[in-house]
């Protein structure tokens, strides 16, 4: 994740962020709007820190990997759709057919059937 992702669209991190820092309220974040300055002044305040102490945190936050609820985002599908090709093994095309998971000559149920 990156500073520039954050600044560009927070809210995907809020959950995240909440979790990191339990201070924080929701009204905080609305606040900073995506400034990591702002956003550490906060969380300084909150935690008895400094404002630079709490910025080299949540820059060491902001770089760490992005939080799974902030790559779930529906905002982050394109990316997630360009990164998927690196969990397909070598060798194996990713449009072959599925048949060795037994299920290809089974006739479903129809729709609110059981059988």
């Amino acid at each position: 994740m990156s500073r520039k992702d954050f600044a560009e669209d927070w809210v995907p991190y809020r959950d995240a962020l909440l979790t990191r820092y339990p201070k924080l309220t929701e009204k905080d974040l609305q606040d900073a709007d995506g400034s990591s300055a702002e956003l550490a002044r906060l969380i300084g305040a909150h935690q008895g820190i400094t404002a630079g102490e709490a910025q080299q945190e949540l820059h060491e936050f902001l770089s760490g990997p992005m939080p799974a609820d902030a790559y779930a985002d529906p905002t982050h599908d394109n990316a997630a759709v360009m990164d998927s090709g690196d969990y397909v093994p070598a060798g194996e095309d990713p449009l072959a057919d599925d048949r060795r998971f037994g299920d290809d000559n089974e006739v479903e149920n129809p729709v609110g059937r059981d059988r």
